[in-house]
């Protein structure tokens, strides 16, 4: 790999639809180089897993895409590319703030409140990678927020400082560069133990829901495939994927 990756390019829009599609749309026209950015200070239809939609203020906080190619990795272990970018996330926000943790699949929480976002949409062929399109809103600037959000919180209202979002950007970049470059160098085991330490409300007693169901469990843990590890009061292990159980806040 090249000694620096993330950020050396970077694409810089007033406001778009999406940066997640703006990099689809830009990887269907030419191969761009591995670590392009785009940011935009305003994203009209800015999107999180599933039909969730983003939210956030013109020009207050981090909103941008990554474009990457881990070919180096297998199409099976492809979660390992949420992890070093959940990883990456928390220790640039770390740098400022504490009681940061990743709330499985893809948020970032401080305590119990939501600092910032991941959507990661992979293309495959066979076996193998191709290219992961990495989104990213992180909550920088922006003091108020709606009212239907339930849980939001920003840098800003944590550490009472404005700051450059320029700098920031660069900075952040920094810390997702040192993890994607521990992917790279196959350090998966480091990855996975410090992921699991990272994760919200591991190994405590706590409201889930299956669909009707609610009931208690805790977290134990994250598979390889990306399949939330619980386990609940009688002690059997339950596994699901994505939007298959929730979290009771």
């Amino acid at each position: 790999m090249k000694t620096r990756i993330i950020g050396n390019k970077i694409i810089s829009l007033l406001s778009v639809d999406s940066t997640n599609d703006y990099a689809r749309s830009l990887l269907s026209k030419e191969t761009p180089e591995e670590g392009t950015i785009i940011i935009s200070g305003d994203q009209k239809q800015g999107r999180g897993y599933g039909d969730n939609v983003w939210h956030s203020k013109r020009g207050k906080n981090l909103l941008f895409s990554i474009i990457l190619y881990p070919e180096f990795i297998s199409a099976n272990t492809q979660f390992l590319i949420s992890k070093v970018i959940c990883l990456g996330i928390c220790d640039y926000l770390s740098s400022y703030i504490s009681d940061v943790s990743i709330k499985w699949p893809n948020d970032i929480y401080v305590d119990d409140r939501k600092i910032a976002g991941i959507l990661i949409e992979n293309d495959l062929v066979g076996s193998s990678m191709k290219n992961s399109i990495v989104g990213i809103g992180i909550n920088v600037n922006q003091e108020k927020f709606p009212a239907d959000i339930p849980n939001p919180v920003s840098l800003n209202q944590m550490i009472e400082k404005k700051l450059v979002l320029k700098d920031e950007l660069k900075n952040l970049s920094g810390f997702l560069e040192k993890r994607y470059q521990m992917l790279a160098r196959g350090m998966d085991d480091k990855i996975r133990k410090d992921y699991h330490e990272k994760l919200f409300r591991l190994n405590e007693m706590s409201w889930y829901q299956n669909g009707a169901e609610k009931f208690k469990a805790k977290i134990i843990g994250v598979s390889d495939y990306g399949q939330l590890i619980l386990e609940n009061q009688s002690g059997k292990t339950l596994e699901y994927n994505f939007k298959e159980v929730e979290f009771v806040l």
